[in-house]
């Protein structure tokens, strides 16, 4: 057994800790057949796959409307006559001011941080609806809050929401996306969110003229019918077929994936992209049994040690460069639109 497990990692892994599965993949896109072309083009060409990724984008759209609304709510007089500890005529206002802006990337960054094992656990689809309900709680909250506490608080809970909205609608987006439009299916995420700060900027212009605590209350209330509408709607849409293959159900992902490209599964396309995938779930697979070999049998303890060594595996020699390349890429992005577009507006006022 040991001598197989070794012939695999030599195989698979060579000494310079380079993976041969790269050039595979590379030889494998030279040779497959285009289901369409590039761009916005396809887009139009790949109906169903690009409404699916529009839906889940709404995930990026209740993360943007939960940004602009604050920054207006918090100069509201009404608000700030039943929160007065914001009012800037109270000491330590700009504290108490920051840390309410600051309670949703907190809450962003604990979500997002176990979204993983929870999108790999119950599937992209589950895990978009068990954000949607703990953003939702986070929404209720903040729109009954009686006093400062109970405010942040439902800022925190929402947050922990957005953050795993955050990070599994791209990821469903990326894996039920055709190979030609997926960098144009992603930039939908984008769009949602800016677009989602700029309809929380006309509800709040429109609702500081209402008399009464309503002002800033139906703003905090209206957030949740985006993420409602998500959560059931995303039930209706088919499972990523990556998700499936990692779990060894390969006839569902094989139907999901000719769904998602509206051809029969019988189709050389569809067939060639299924082989595909089947074939990198079975290398990662295999590449976590060799390098985590204590780590294989179904406990408890032992899959939240290998959700912690996969983490690391993240920045060991072979991997680091690519992780940090997606860090990278991931930080200027955020900063890039924070700097150019509004919501610089939404994090500093």
């Amino acid at each position: 057994m040991e001598s197989k497990a070794e012939d695999i990692k030599r195989e698979t892994i060579p000494p310079d800790g380079r993976s041969t599965f790269a050039h595979h993949a590379e030889a494998v896109w030279n040779q497959r057949q285009s289901y369409g072309p590039n761009g916005l083009r396809g887009i139009f060409t790949s109906h169903y796959a690009a409404t699916c990724a529009a839906f889940a984008a709404l995930g990026g759209m209740v993360f943007g409307y939960d940004q602009g609304v604050v920054s207006v709510v918090l100069v509201m007089e009404q608000f700030l006559s039943r929160f007065t500890s914001v009012s800037d005529k109270a000491a330590g206002a700009g504290f108490y001011k920051g840390l309410l802006t600051a309670m949703i990337e907190l809450g962003a960054f604990l979500g997002a941080l176990n979204q993983g094992w929870i999108a790999d656990k119950i599937s992209r689809k589950y895990s978009i609806v068990v954000a949607v309900i703990i953003f939702t709680v986070g929404g209720i909250l903040q729109t009954a809050s009686m006093d400062y506490a109970m405010l942040a608080a439902g800022r925190l809970i929402g947050g922990v929401g957005i953050g795993m909205l955050s990070m599994v609608a791209p990821l469903y987006i990326s894996e039920i996306s055709p190979p030609e439009i997926r960098g144009s299916l992603l930039v939908l995420e984008e769009l949602s969110i800016v677009g989602g700060i700029c309809i929380a900027y006309w509800i709040t212009y429109g609702t500081r003229y209402m008399a009464g605590e309503w002002a800033w209350r139906l703003p905090f209330l209206l957030q949740m019918i985006p993420s409602t509408v998500l959560a059931l709607g995303i039930l209706l849409l088919p499972f990523s077929p990556r998700w499936l293959a990692s779990k060894g159900r390969d006839d569902e992902a094989l139907q999901s994936l000719g769904k998602l490209r509206g051809l029969p599964v019988t189709d050389k396309r569809v067939q060639q992209e299924w082989f595909d995938i089947r074939a990198e779930a079975a290398f990662h697979r295999q590449t976590s049994a060799i390098r985590h070999p204590n780590l294989q049998s179904k406990s408890r303890v032992n899959s939240i040690k290998l959700e912690i060594a996969s983490w690391t595996d993240c920045f060991r020699r072979g991997c680091w460069r690519r992780t940090h390349v997606g860090i990278g890429l991931m930080f200027f992005q955020v900063r890039l639109r924070q700097c150019l577009s509004i919501s610089c507006l939404t994090d500093w006022t």
